[in-house]
């Protein structure tokens, strides 16, 4: 293992060189984090993270990459341009908001904190700091998000006034049960530093490697997929902030250690359409992501694939309803009507049929995001998931575990005062 231990010998990178990163955070995500880094060009200076066992495993990704488990040594290094947060849900708005007070842009994996007031100040050193934030939740650089937003603003399905969002899994990994390294102890695993800002328990390697079972280090499914789809929403309707949010669900199979649930449902209101989430970690109907955006004109669908333009062709046809009326009376209506494309008794026109397309993206959309992210860097431009994006997400992220955890309350989220509040 290489220490950060004569790390300031490394030499200083050209401004227009490669983006130098900092990992802070090397378990399951960031060690993809790292590898998708690399790919899109960047340059891994050093890693962090607080369990052994991960900095053998980035040693193999990158041989000799110095490591520590103090995310200190990462944010105040000098040849590191920005920090990529892959840490557990409880740290991301501690590491990032430390990073930028050291003048580092950020990576941030979702959900962008822990909770809103987390979300709030991460925003706020952004603004006064001048660092840049990326949120990592790669589907909006996906190539099926960006089809969708082209077929939306192009007016292909109308108006939108529903939006249907759902994720289903049905595996114990699904449902983050993930399996614990048989060499996890106190000795391999940093576990003081871990529970630092939470309560204090004995070591649980359980709660360190399946952290998003418990809402001390995690957020449920709102926090690890809500942000998939929701992001989506935000950025194909335009939108930041839900109006209202209500949630129900609760702990059906996977019982036992862990309080955050298994089914997650929740409705939002934004004022001119309405958003309907529906999460379930014991089915697998249909599987993966999808997001369904309703018009009247037709649906686009957005899965971890692609995009799909499904149109409608109508038929508005009032014979049904006339077959009531007596002839007399359904004559004198057909003359009146009969070039009314609304009342169509077979005389008006014949309606052009559109017909589905299907586009296929070519990348799952996490090494586009870091291109993004680096261009940035440079450009000083916001990225596409910037840091006010990722507060929007989040915030409804939040309410929906809000409400949740409150007995389905309705929250209603005032815009003005960046506070919610419960709707009687």
């Amino acid at each position: 293992m290489t220490t950060l231990a004569g790390a300031a010998a490394l030499s200083a990178q050209p401004a227009d060189g490669p983006v130098r990163l900092g990992i802070v955070g090397a378990g399951i995500r960031g060690l993809e984090l790292m590898q998708a880094a690399l790919n899109a060009g960047g340059k891994i200076v050093a890693v962090c993270d607080l369990y052994d066992g991960h900095f053998r495993r980035a040693q193999e990704i990158q041989a000799n990459t110095p490591t520590t488990r103090d995310y200190r040594e990462i944010v105040n290094r000098k040849d590191i341009d920005a920090v990529i947060v892959a840490t557990s849900d409880h740290w991301h708005a501690p590491v990032a908001i430390a990073a930028m007070r050291a003048g580092k842009d950020v990576y941030c994996e979702k959900p962008m904190a822990h909770t809103i007031p987390e979300a709030l100040e991460m925003a706020r050193v952004s603004k006064e700091t001048g660092r840049l934030v990326q949120v990592g939740s790669q589907s909006l650089s996906m190539g099926g998000t960006q089809k969708g937003k082209q077929w939306l603003d192009a007016g292909e399905i109308g108006a939108v006034f529903m939006v249907q969002c759902e994720i289903y899994r049905s595996s114990a990994v699904g449902a983050w049960r993930y399996p614990v390294p048989p060499d996890a102890n106190p000795q391999t695993v940093d576990w003081d530093r871990f529970q630092a800002n939470v309560a204090k328990l004995p070591f649980n390697a359980q709660r360190f490697f399946q952290f998003r079972n418990w809402w001390e280090y995690g957020t449920g499914i709102a926090g690890d997929e809500y942000v998939h789809l929701l992001s989506r929403v935000h950025y194909l309707m335009g939108v930041q902030f839900p109006l209202t949010a209500v949630a129900n669900g609760g702990i059906y199979k996977w019982t036992g250690d862990r309080d955050v649930p298994d089914i997650h449902n929740t409705l939002y209101d934004y004022g001119k359409f309405q958003v309907q989430v529906s999460a379930n970690l014991i089915s697998n109907f249909e599987g993966g992501e999808i997001v369904r955006f309703m018009g009247d004109k037709g649906t686009i669908e957005l899965t971890e694939e692609g995009a799909r333009l499904l149109p409608y062709n109508p038929v508005e046809d009032y014979n049904y309803p006339l077959e009531s009326w007596p002839k007399d009376t359904k004559d004198v209506f057909a003359a009146e009507h009969k070039n009314d494309p609304l009342a169509d008794i077979g005389t008006a026109r014949t309606q052009p049929q559109r017909k589905p397309v299907e586009f296929k993206q070519e990348r799952e959309g996490t090494e586009d995001h870091f291109k993004n992210f680096f261009e940035c860097t440079r450009t000083r431009k916001q990225p596409v998931e910037h840091v006010e994006f990722g507060l929007g997400t989040a915030v409804a992220c939040h309410m929906a575990n809000l409400s949740y955890r409150q007995g389905g309350k309705r929250l209603a989220w005032d815009r003005d005062k960046l506070k919610y509040s419960v709707k009687t």
